[in-house]
C-alpha cells in the first residue's frame, strides 16, 4: 500500500489521471492525500469532484481556498471571479450531493508524523492547535448553520483576526 499526496488539482482532471497512471495508483490498495483546491481554473472540476468523492476512504481531502470559494458561490455569497470554472458543478444534477460531500471534508488531517493542510501552518502553532482550530470550522461547515459562516467567510479583515482560543 502506498500513499500519494497531491496538491492543487484545480479541476485538471486529465492531468491528475495521467499522474495517477504514471505512479501506478491502485484504487484497491493505495491512498490519495489531496491538499485542497480540487476545483476551479482547470476545465474539469466537476469530474475531479466526482472522482475524488467516489474514491471514498481511499482519498483523504483537506479543503483549500478554491473549494471554500465554490461553497460560498454555491450559497450565493461573494462575487464570482470572471474566469472561474464552477458553472458545470453548480449546474450539475448531483450538485447538492457533491457540495454536501465537500462541506464535510477536513481543513487539517493529522496521521502519525504527518499533518496535511492546504497552505501551511503558522510556525507558532502546534499540530494540536491547528487541528483544534480546524475542527471548529469543520463543525460549522458540516452543520446546519454553515450558511452564516459562508455569508461572512471573506468578510473579516486581518486586524480582526485572533489566535485566542478562549474567546
Amino acid at each position: 500500500m502506498a500513499t500519494y499526496a497531491v496538491g492543487d488539482i484545480q479541476g485538471c482532471y486529465d492531468a491528475l489521471q495521467r499522474l495517477l497512471e504514471a505512479c501506478r495508483f491502485d484504487v484497491a490498495a493505495d491512498r490519495l492525500w489531496l491538499v485542497g483546491d480540487l476545483v476551479n481554473r482547470g476545465p474539469r472540476s466537476l469530474d475531479t469532484l466526482r472522482f475524488v468523492r467516489d474514491l471514498g476512504s481511499r482519498a483523504v481531502t483537506v479543503l483549500g481556498n478554491h473549494d471554500l470559494y465554490l461553497l460560498m458561490a454555491a450559497a450565493g455569497f461573494g462575487r464570482r471571479s470572471k474566469g472561474d470554472t464552477l458553472d458545470p458543478i453548480l449546474d450539475a444534477p448531483d450538485r447538492d450531493e457533491l457540495l454536501d460531500w465537500l462541506r464535510c471534508q477536513r481543513l487539517c488531517h493529522h496521521e502519525g508524523r504527518f499533518c496535511l493542510v492546504h497552505a501551511g501552518l503558522l510556525p507558532q502553532w502546534t499540530v494540536g492547535k491547528a487541528r483544534a482550530l480546524a475542527h471548529e470550522v469543520e463543525q460549522v461547515l458540516g452543520g446546519p448553520d454553515y450558511l452564516d459562516f459562508m455569508r461572512n467567510m471573506w468578510g473579516s479583515e486581518p486586524v480582526a483576526w485572533s489566535d485566542d482560543l478562549t474567546g
